[in-house]
């Protein structure tokens, strides 16, 4: 196991002036704060039209909820409306594994396979991969296929199964790389040492203790839960309420909670390890350790990122949670105390909100409000309609092509329209040719995954085969009408 205290005595006198700082910037900030941070949440709204979002923030240790919009059915979004958190769920999970650690199951640096003898890999590096190289993205896994399968696994274990086909895409411990199925390992490992199923453990050592009577832990990303409304996707301002991509999700991003109980696990972040009861639910230097994410930006330590930028006085950690219909976020400060949490219903870019909220109180430099999408979405859609035009003319003009070309050689005929003939294969494969960029190689999965996430990729491939399929239709037809048409009678 990691030697958490060697950890810990790096970063306690560095923490420690830190929060002298920091606090006297909480002093100062702490009365304009409430203003500013409604500002960013009518932003956040304004820029993204997100149709539900709820803010939860934590300042000099008061916590405040501010909700805006509507659920999928229409309700008003309130403080105990359930929402998928996506990718927030991880660090539960590794929660979850560094109790067992605590409680003697295994060491962080013990081999999975040892610890779980049921893993099995198409790869003998697998046998390196340690429990910490799965908590922190460095065990060679990169294995998108089976996270969007259309089959999805429906429980760790049928994933953990599914590996024994998988290779590895780098040496364990070598590289970071961002895995979902990792994680779902993880959760296995949990349900193998606990002797119970991972939801049932999270309930049981978890949301009970922390008093999040509100939330459970699915397998399935599109899995049904008590009070939770379907999330929104769709097209710029054109969102409607639709289900959630089929994925699994289990122990990786299939969490749903509420603003109330996102609330208590924000509290129990900054705090010293113990529920609101006094029952510890990791040891003090392990927690501590929970939050020690290494320093480089691109790397990843127990289900956290490092998100402190230069000017920031405190260090900040957080996660976002992305899904095709709910988009979630949280930051906070372990010096100062302060922190956010945000659900939405809709995709968007919550960590924005969540680092401005805390930057309001503790200081710092806000991130810009912007929505990317917007613009490649109107360049996407521009190409698309620019494509339409064209296909138009050549369908219009068709009649003078074939014309000017019946009289010449059949080959060359049927050459001139092959460039047609593969626009519209393009247009076709357009989707999975995007999600081949992704790393999907599986078409149902890609053309699901693509549609959910990129829509305008999808019309602008519905585009393309319109406008090149209708044009060489109608070349075919009109070259065919030239080549057969009957000579004229000789003039009598």
């Amino acid at each position: 196991m990691r030697n958490y205290r060697a950890g810990v005595r790096r970063h306690t006198a560095l923490r420690a002036a830190l929060a002298v700082a920091a606090m006297t910037a909480l002093v100062a900030t702490a009365t304009a704060a409430p203003a500013e941070v409604d500002g960013y949440l009518a932003e956040y709204v304004r820029v993204h039209r997100a149709p539900g979002v709820a803010l939860v923030t934590l300042a000099d240790g008061d916590v405040r909820v501010r909700v805006h919009g509507v659920t999928g059915d229409g309700d008003p979004v309130a403080e105990d409306t359930p929402m998928r958190i996506g990718s927030m769920s991880k660090a539960f999970t590794a929660l979850a594994v560094l109790q067992q650690a605590d409680a003697g199951r295994f060491d962080l640096d013990d081999p999975v396979a040892e610890v779980l003898p049921e893993l099995r890999m198409a790869d003998d590096r697998y046998r390196r991969i340690t429990v910490e190289d799965l908590l922190n993205h460095r065990s060679g896994l990169a294995v998108t296929d089976l996270e969007y399968s259309s089959d999805p696994a429906s429980a760790p274990a049928e994933t953990v199964e599914r590996l024994a086909d998988e290779e590895l895409a780098a040496d364990p411990g070598t590289t970071t790389m961002y895995s979902n199925a990792g994680y779902t390992v993880l959760a296995r490992l949990v349900e193998h040492t606990s002797g119970i199923g991972f939801g049932e453990y999270l309930e049981q050592r978890v949301f009970t203790p922390l008093g999040m009577d509100s939330s459970t832990a699915t397998e399935l990303c599109d899995a049904p839960s008590p009070g939770l409304a379907r999330g929104f996707s769709g097209l710029g301002p054109l969102l409607v309420a639709v289900p959630e991509l089929p994925q699994g999700c289990a122990g990786n991003g299939g969490i749903v909670s509420t603003a109330g109980d996102m609330a208590s696990w924000l509290r129990f972040q900054v705090g010293d390890g113990t529920s609101p009861s006094g029952e510890r639910l990791l040891d003090a230097d392990t927690f501590r350790a929970f939050h020690d994410v290494p320093a480089d930006a691109a790397e990843y330590g127990y289900g956290w990122h490092r998100t402190t930028t230069e000017d920031e006085t405190a260090p900040l950690i957080g996660h976002g949670g992305t899904l095709a219909t709910f988009a979630s976020g949280i930051e906070f400060s372990p010096v100062t105390g302060t922190g956010a949490v945000v659900l939405s219903n809709a995709a968007g870019e919550p960590m924005a909100l969540t680092h401005n909220a805390v930057v309001a109180v503790d200081g710092g430099t806000p991130r810009s409000t912007s929505n990317p999408f917007d613009v490649f979405n109107a360049v996407v859609l521009g190409i698309a309609a620019l494509v339409l035009v064209a296909g138009v003319v050549v369908v219009v003009r068709s009649r003078t092509w074939a014309a000017r070309r019946a009289a010449g050689a059949p080959h060359w005929r049927v050459l001139r329209l092959v460039p047609l003939a593969v626009l519209t294969a393009l247009g076709a494969l357009l989707p999975w040719l995007g999600a081949q960029l992704m790393g999907l190689a599986e078409p149902v999965a890609a053309y699901r995954v693509v549609l959910w996430l990129y829509p305008a990729v999808v019309l602008l491939g519905l585009a393309i085969f319109l406008a090149a399929g209708g044009g060489l239709t109608a070349r075919l037809v009109r070259l065919r009408d030239a080549t057969v048409r009957p000579e004229p009678a000789p003039h009598r």
